[in-house]
């Protein structure tokens, strides 16, 4: 694989990163960001994680996870090189991606199929169950040992992506890795606990009001909810308590794509998007079409329309390619 190894070359050469990945974090991007700064740490370099958005409630118990960064520091001017991972393309990053154009050098590791390969090194594994294992891959070709945060860090990414190993991008190399990671002693209980079962009052009320709203088109194949910015204001939440919110809308029997949509709490007439599909139909070519993009089963977008208007507009060609898919 010759991407990882010039990774792991470009790594070894330069000596001040900047680590960044997609605008709302969740346990992947999260994951990564911290395995890859444990294994700069390891080597020796210096390095600055900086996102968009601030680390998620649910997420707080990950160990040095203040370290994430949501502005630059006066000393952190000056990079030889941006790690990006977990993002399709650099508007991904939100407010990030205008620091990443001013370093020189970018190493983008990836798993999306629609990921634009915009670094100068490009390793992008749309095999891969999540990043957190193709970080886990570099660790053994850099010789990189692991420790036990580490090992928690991986194992979240491995988690969430993988939707508890209920998604089809689980594979036995996924579980092989899994297996290695919990001989550091992880708890699987306690951690999927803190992620899943540990939501404010607010959280259970936003997905309630979501729920209470939830529709399905005439043909019981496409099952759509949303989710306005005045329900986060009379919740008092975010949109990171949305995270998982569309896969209720997929398990509603006889649909084929679960789209749910989201009013973004800053921009005017800005909806963003996410879709999950059964399987038969490719929702990263939906994606892509709004300028989005991901898995096949797993997409998103961010649309500058009204609500209204975003949602005519998406459900008219989710029912497209529905129907399109049936004519194959």
């Amino acid at each position: 694989m010759k991407e990882i190894a010039r990774i792991a070359e470009a790594i070894k050469k330069f000596n001040k990163f900047l680590i960044t990945s997609h605008i709302n974090p969740e346990g992947d991007s999260l994951g990564s960001q911290l395995a890859m700064a444990n294994l700069l740490k390891a080597l020796n370099k210096k390095f600055v994680v900086i996102d968009n958005d601030p680390v998620p409630s649910r997420y707080a118990f990950l160990p040095c996870a203040e370290i994430i960064k949501n502005k630059i520091g006066k000393n952190d001017l000056s990079f030889d090189a941006a790690i990006v991972l977990d993002c399709p393309n650099l508007k991904r990053t939100g407010s990030v991606k205008e620091i990443v154009k001013g370093i020189d050098f970018i190493i983008n590791i990836d798993h999306h199929v629609s990921n634009e390969r915009f670094g100068n090194l490009n390793w992008v594994e749309k095999n891969a169950s999540s990043v957190g294992e193709m970080i886990h891959s570099l660790y053994k070709k850099m010789k990189c040992e692991m420790n036990a945060e580490t090992a928690l860090y991986l194992y979240i990414s491995i988690l969430t992506d993988t939707g508890s190993f209920n998604y089809g991008n689980t594979s036995s190399v996924t579980h092989e890795i899994v297996s290695e990671l919990l001989g550091f002693g992880i708890k699987p209980y306690g951690i999927s606990k803190s992620i899943y079962e540990n939501k404010t009052l607010g959280e259970l009320k936003l997905l309630g009001r979501v729920l209470s709203d939830l529709k399905v088109t005439e043909d019981g194949k496409i099952a759509y909810m949303a989710a306005p910015k005045k329900l986060f204001d009379e919740t008092e939440t975010g949109p990171s308590a949305c995270e998982n919110f569309v896969n209720f809308a997929r398990s509603v029997r006889g649909v084929e794509v679960a789209v749910f949509f989201r009013e973004d709490m800053k921009k005017k007439n800005s909806i963003h998007v996410s879709f999950r599909s059964g399987g038969s139909v490719d929702v990263n070519r939906i994606a892509s079409h709004f300028g989005g993009g991901g898995h096949k089963t797993a997409s998103g977008c961010s649309v500058r329309e009204s609500f209204e208007e975003v949602k005519r507009d998406i459900l008219k060609e989710v029912k497209d390619a529905i129907r399109r898919n049936g004519s194959c």
